[in-house]
């Protein structure tokens, strides 16, 4: 029920064309506070008892757990050791839950910022095709520019800031952003 509140299965449709990239230094296993369901927390005690010591109950929210940093399923070469049966909130980072009901948080993460750079390109694609003045048309491409810039500074800040600007994604363009990801995929491999 969560899984399709939070648009679990469409988070996947997008995440399918991406991987961390080698640089990734998995600041968000090592650093984050992960926060997983009772469910979830019987799962990795199976897989692995002495690992599952560094989880406990949050206190603020009594029905989930969190996984204190950093994770200890994490690899030294900072790859998930559990990665078939990782938590729901690993599973769609760096996409995050927000309280908006709404919309999702887009973590600006070296993975992230892949995302961010392909939504600005589907975004400022459609507005080189709006039938609308062409001053209304530069000033949102200039817009879209400046926007992706401050993502790109966020990115190379976000292993060293306490907190971070996440692009906020409203639910109906996420669907449109996978939409857009299997068209683009569909035609590059020629189907």
């Amino acid at each position: 029920m969560i899984r399709k509140a939070i648009r679990y299965s469409v988070i996947q449709n997008i995440l399918q064309y991406y991987e961390c990239p080698e640089t990734c230094r998995a600041e968000c296993c090592r650093n984050g506070r992960v926060h997983i369901f009772e469910d979830e927390f019987r799962v990795l005690t199976e897989e692995d008892k002495e690992r599952t010591q560094n989880i406990g109950k949050d206190s603020l929210v009594p029905d989930l757990y969190v996984i204190n940093n950093p994770c200890s399923f994490l690899s030294k070469s900072n790859r998930c050791e559990i990665y078939d049966k990782r938590p729901t909130v690993c599973g769609m980072y760096p996409f995050k839950v927000n309280s908006s009901g709404t919309s999702l948080g887009l973590q600006p993460c070296p993975l992230g910022f892949m995302i961010i750079q392909d939504l600005s390109s589907w975004v400022m694609d459609t507005i080189s095709k709006l039938c609308i003045p062409d001053d209304v048309k530069s000033k949102k491409l200039e817009e879209w520019k400046t926007t992706l810039g401050s993502y790109a500074r966020e990115v190379s800040e976000f292993h060293i800031r306490d907190t971070v600007n996440e692009m906020q994604i409203p639910f109906d363009e996420l669907d449109m952003l996978s939409m857009y990801l299997f068209s683009k995929h569909t035609v590059k491999q020629g189907k």
